[in-house]
């Protein structure tokens, strides 16, 4: 058998140390002996107090399969668990639901994974392999709608052997399936409750916390699961609000309403930094947020020409809304593929096109009637994307085009609505890697079958850019992975269909009644990390 080792060591960016293997090869360590320890006798005397969760953006539900926003993931971590977790500290795997590494065939087509004895899922049913073959299984049928579908790729056949081995058959050598199996949209489900109830409303899985009530675009109510396989979270009772407001969000936080942000604003800093009582901090982050520009589909067929898309990226004042508005809580992205992110080199950066508007100007100058080109702006309604909107619109327009229009749309709406034909010309996107992988950034956001469909290609781009994600995944070996990626990042670039414009950091903020709050790179929290401060 292959070492576990030789087929993920390249899926990720992170460092994998060899205190892996004791870590969870004996499968007895949990994600949470990782974090700073729960203070146990103040969670007694605590007991009963509700720790809130202030979110500005809504969840749009709590299935893990078929949810992938932040804020359905911040609520679906807390009650589903995967087969493994990257921890938010060192960045190492750690076993969660399974016992131990996969171990692979020869030919790495063959992948046996052994699985954690004595768990149960929330609604009395057993785990085991069953369940997970299951829920892959879910993930893999193209009629059941997964959020991620990419993540079972590779899966040709599942088999198990016994009650606690899956052996996964392969279509091909995957370089990052450890990688999949740790994201959290390969949560595993309960078959039981899958058939019988609507997990988007009524959720239930392993985790550490168990759902108790939810209001629709309000909040969502969970308690400890006292019947948790692992160690028992200190705080008991969480409760998530939609604050869509974040200035009210904040001043829950000042009034001590609201105990946790997961994400605020550079703008609201000052403020929160204020409190004598709240905490602000920040954590390594694997997240980009980029300018979208879709060639096909779009709304004004002026998007197909690459001169057009060449001058809208010279456009993007990038490096002034990093010092403007971020004040340094990020850095300028002259590449797709971010620094922390597997497949990165400097030789990515060198097919960044600069901000240059007298550069556009010369191109819309050069082409009568291009600078009245109007072009559809789609910018989600979040605080986040709002100040984006404004903030490129004004850049364009400085640039030279007189019409770039924003229509704003609800998030929840343009998750969706971003997806479909004739939607818009432009829009703004982000992507947390939670791998930290750069197949896992280039196949969901910008492949042309497996990916989100937001960005369209040139259809003779298109099946380029396939190829080079295809060939990123299907090995194991380093040097033709990054090449691949590369490729690909070169092209998005070249060929102007994307305008990366910042690698994010996670700033959040907590009441310091609390200890052990972070985030991890992907932006996720997980509350069972989290104690009291003695």
């Amino acid at each position: 058998m292959k070492s576990w080792k030789k087929l993920i060591c390249f899926a990720t960016a992170c460092t994998l140390s060899l205190g892996l293997l004791a870590g969870c090869g004996d499968g007895s360590t949990t994600p949470a002996e990782s974090a700073a320890p729960a203070n146990s006798a103040a969670a007694g005397s605590a007991e009963g107090k509700m720790f809130n969760i202030a979110l500005t953006a809504p969840f749009t539900g709590f299935d893990p399969l078929r949810t992938n926003d932040s804020a359905s993931t911040y609520v679906n971590a807390q009650i589903y668990e995967t087969l493994y977790r990257i921890d938010p500290v060192s960045g190492e795997y750690n076993c969660l639901l399974a016992a131990d590494y996969p171990e692979f065939s020869e030919d790495g087509l063959t992948a046996t994974i052994k699985l954690r004895e004595g768990v149960t899922f929330q609604d009395g049913t057993p785990f085991n392999a069953e369940a997970v073959k299951y829920t892959f299984e879910l993930i893999k049928n193209p009629d059941f709608g997964s959020a991620r579908a990419s993540i079972a790729g590779s899966i040709d056949t599942i088999e198990c052997p016994d009650e606690n081995t899956v052996v996964l058959h392969l279509k091909y050598e995957d370089g990052v399936l450890l990688a999949k199996l740790a994201h959290t949209n390969s949560a595993i489900v309960s078959p039981t409750a899958q058939q019988k109830q609507d997990l988007m409303t009524q959720p239930c899985g392993t985790g550490p916390y168990q759902f108790v009530s939810s209001v629709s675009g309000s909040n969502v109510v969970l308690t400890r699961n006292d019947n948790y396989w692992g160690d028992k979270p200190a705080i008991k009772d969480v409760t998530m609000t939609i604050i869509a407001e974040e200035s009210t969000a904040i001043a829950r936080m000042e009034t001590g309403e609201a105990d946790f942000m997961p994400r605020i604003s550079v703008e609201q800093l000052p403020r929160v930094k204020a409190m004598p009582s709240v905490t602000s901090d920040t954590s390594e982050a694997a997240q980009i947020y980029y300018f979208a520009m879709r060639a096909e589909s779009a709304v004004n067929p002026i998007m197909a020409e690459k001169d057009f898309r060449t001058a809208l990226a010279k456009g993007i004042d990038k490096q002034g809304y990093v010092d403007y508005i971020m004040e340094g809580y990020a850095s300028v992205a002259n590449s797709v593929l971010g620094p922390k992110i597997f497949g990165y080199t400097e030789e990515a950066e060198t097919h960044n096109i600069a901000y240059d508007p007298d550069g556009a100007k010369a191109i819309l100058d050069a082409h009568p009637g291009w600078a009245d080109e109007e072009i559809l702006f789609l910018v989600p309604s979040t605080p986040v994307y709002s100040k984006m909107g404004e903030y490129f619109q004004a850049s364009l327009t400085k640039a030279g085009f007189n019409k770039i229009k924003i229509e704003t749309i609800d998030w929840s709406a343009w998750l969706t609505e971003s997806k479909a034909d004739g939607r818009f010309d432009v829009t703004m996107a982000a992507w947390s890697n939670v791998t930290r992988d750069g197949s896992e950034l280039m196949e969901p956001n910008f492949h042309s079958v497996n990916g989100a469909k937001r960005i369209r290609l040139l259809a003779a781009d298109a099946a380029t850019l396939d190829g080079y994600i295809d060939a990123s995944k299907t090995t194991s070996e380093k040097d033709l992975r990054i090449e691949n990626l590369l490729k690909a990042n070169a092209l998005l670039m070249d060929e102007a269909y994307v305008q990366p414009v910042y690698n994010s950091t996670n700033l959040f903020c907590y009441n310091t009644a609390y200890t052990g709050v972070t985030l991890d790179a992907s932006g996720t929290f997980y509350v069972s990390d989290f104690g009291y401060a003695a």
